[in-house]
């Protein structure tokens, strides 16, 4: 038995390393189904090709391929496969301007003149922008989508002062891929830097996206459109988005993507953190004012389906279309992307085979348990048993930092700290989420207040 390493680096991280017996993956019952799933459909529905990925806690579940990443060469799709995502682009996007506000430089409820002075738009907050409330119409109004050429910064900033309301702010969900180019502008204007570096530093190096990026490599794959009529599959250009690239101009692969939805279940803390991922999955507009089955966050999709919401994004581009699905409770990631302009609902495959997932169908591998990294000393004394109004709490140090459970029910209650500053840590995810735990040291005792409860190390 051998193993694939999903990674160029030599670095541990989630999906790196993948079980293979000489054929591909282990056979269990959801990798078979999987795979029999991708050939029906990449069969049926004429798809030059179909790659979907599946992944549980940060462990490869299964993948499959059918078809070709070039026709022309026949050369098969895989996992590795480097497909134009699209508008999965805005998850990036979205997640750098919630960080760049929890860090003080950007304010989700300020308005865009206090970053981009001197538009039509002024008044619209950053909020309505990523969750596609603000009324801007669809388009920057440039022939982008007749030259395949986005603008240089010139003429968008020029685009900008066309730009039309199509519906009143706050009032309806209305796409806007020109909301995302205004944020892109806004990074670049706070950062000082292209809005493509603030990415790749703060998103992809760390989480070792190595296949991921903003133009096609010399092995990406082809796109093509569907002839009605002639039962062939004509080449797509490549566009280029330009400046206005904070929409959809990333190329990835499933691989890669299984990566960045795990850190949007709250996988990575270090690199997206717990607060990140709760402002992107609140809800702030619905879509489907009907049945109410579908929302946007802030540049996540929320989706109901039954029990469950699951997030993510889709992605259509000239030849490619693509679609990200993720549940934050299980920590389930899908990944489907096809080199196809039109010809099938990516967002609804990739939600059955997430739903499959978590109702157990397949079963991922184990993961090899490794120790912690070194309890830090300031915390080291923290560790144990307290107590506090009669309950008895844990705490205790893991792989991503200080956690502490109720001894009565550990799971259900377990949260996670975020280190603020010298004896003071935030509960960014769990019981009691927000709220501050302060530490006191005196020459004979620690002391600790959890939301202004104290903690002591006997009942009282």
């Amino acid at each position: 038995m051998r193993t694939k390493n999903l990674s160029a680096s030599n670095s541990s991280r989630p999906y790196e390393m993948l079980v293979d017996d000489g054929k591909g993956l282990m056979d269990t019952d959801f990798q078979s189904k999987l795979a029999a799933r991708v050939a029906q459909e990449q069969s049926a529905n004429h798809l030059p090709s179909l790659t979907v990925a599946a992944g549980v806690g940060g462990v490869l579940l299964a993948e499959a391929s059918a078809g070709f990443a070039d026709l022309k060469n026949l050369v098969p799709a895989s996992i590795d496969s480097r497909y134009r995502i699209g508008s999965i682009t805005k998850t990036f996007t979205a997640a750098i301007t919630v960080l760049l506000c929890r860090r003080g430089t950007l304010d989700l409820d300020a308005p865009v003149g206090r970053y981009l002075p001197g538009t039509p738009f002024d008044h619209l907050p950053l909020r309505m922008l990523l969750s596609h409330s603000s009324g801007l119409q669809r388009e920057v109004p440039v022939d982008m989508w007749e030259s395949m050429q986005g603008p240089s910064k010139s003429e968008l900033l020029d685009a900008f002062g066309r730009v039309e309301l199509v519906a009143e702010p706050g009032q309806r969900w209305h796409y806007s891929n020109l909301g995302y180019a205004v944020i892109g502008q806004i990074i670049e204007q706070v950062t000082d830097q292209p809005y493509e570096t603030t990415i790749e530093r703060t998103f992809l190096e760390p989480l070792d996206l190595t296949r991921t990026g903003w133009t096609p490599s010399t092995d990406a794959v082809l796109g093509y459109r569907l002839d009605p009529y002639t039962d062939s599959a004509p080449r797509e250009p490549v566009m280029d988005q330009a400046t206005a690239g904070a929409g959809g101009q990333m190329w990835s692969t499933p691989a890669d993507l299984l990566k960045w939805g795990f850190a949007l279940c709250g996988g990575e803390p270090t690199v997206v953190p717990p607060a990140v991922i709760d402002a992107m999955h609140t809800l702030q507009i619905m879509v489907d004012t009907q049945t109410w089955k579908r929302g946007w966050g802030l540049g996540l999709i929320l989706d109901r389906h039954g029990d469950h919401v699951l997030g993510g994004h889709t992605g259509a581009m000239p030849g490619f279309q693509s679609a990200l699905s993720v549940d934050r409770r299980s920590r389930t990631v899908v990944a489907a992307l096809t080199n196809v302009t039109r010809g099938i609902s990516l967002s609804d495959l990739a939600a059955e085979v997430a739903l499959d997932a978590i109702a157990g169908r397949g079963e991922p591998p184990t993961s090899v348990w490794r120790p912690a990294p070194a309890c830090p000393e300031d915390v080291r004394d923290l560790l144990g048993i307290w107590w506090s109004e009669s309950d008895e709490i844990v705490l205790r140090w893991c792989r991503d930092g200080l956690h502490a459970h109720l001894a009565s029910n550990p799971t259900a209650t377990d949260t996670h700290f975020m280190a603020e500053g010298p004896g003071r840590f935030r509960a960014a995810a769990g019981r009691l989420q927000g709220e501050l735990l302060v530490v006191t040291r005196t020459s004979t005792q620690v002391e600790l207040r959890w939301a202004t409860y104290p903690l002591t190390r006997t009942p009282r």
